[in-house]
């Protein structure tokens, strides 16, 4: 049923939708979101691409904790990218930019970004095989690309540790769980369809990670 549905669903959120996703998004997914920034500010230099930005919320904050990087966000829909861009203009971070583009057609050269991520986009791709070679073609050698998504069999620790740090924003247990599971895939999804999804690309493997209510999926260009 779950994955009849990412069948159904369309790759660019609509955009009388945008509105509503964005600022829902911000509020279910906020710590999450200051999370993975952190984490991949830490490790990122140069140039960084975010595939699957949506309304550019992971972009704008890693931007907050690393401004030398330079970061562009690129999403399908073009409701997401405007509110992005107006997003990026009341902070005033010149270094984040946001484009209109599909993560399996990417505008750029070969070897062009030192980092490559995704975060919460991998449910929505529907040519992801595609999407890794885009990636594997425009990371230079030796640079990582991490994908995150959701992972709805995260321990009942895990998801408490979430809910208290949603800084007192009411969050069901059992709506969260349902969010991770439409917004992400199953251990046998991951096991499995990604996993051969990932056997068919370019890298041909990566390291599967839990991060907390989210996988992230390690890739390196050799």
């Amino acid at each position: 049923m779950i994955g009849l549905l990412r069948k159904i669903l369309p790759e660019a959120i609509p955009a009388w939708a945008a509105v509503s996703y964005s600022t829902g998004a911000a509020k279910l997914y906020g710590p999450q979101y200051k999370f993975m920034a952190g984490e991949i500010a830490a490790v990122a230099r140069g140039v960084l691409l975010d595939i699957g930005t949506g309304p550019g919320l992971v972009p704008l904050e890693i931007g907050k904790i690393a401004p030398s990087l330079e970061i562009l966000g690129i999403d399908v829909s073009e409701a997401m990218i405007a509110i992005a861009q107006k997003k990026r203009e009341e902070l005033g971070q010149k270094q984040v930019s946001f484009r209109v583009m599909n993560g399996d057609a990417l505008a750029f050269a070969d070897n062009s970004f030192d980092m490559i991520i995704s975060t919460d986009a991998l449910h929505h791709f529907k040519r992801p095989v595609m999407v890794f070679d885009e990636i594997y073609r425009c990371l230079k050698p030796g640079g990582e690309a991490w994908v995150y998504d959701g992972f709805p069999e995260a321990s009942d620790k895990d998801i408490a540790a979430y809910i208290h740090g949603a800084g007192g924003v009411f969050l069901p247990y059992w709506f969260l769980r349902l969010n991770l599971l439409i917004h992400g895939f199953s251990k046998k999804e991951y096991d499995n369809t990604v996993r051969y999804r990932v056997s068919q690309s370019r890298f041909g493997t990566c390291i599967f990670e839990q991060r907390g209510i989210m996988m992230r999926l390690r890739f390196c260009k050799r």
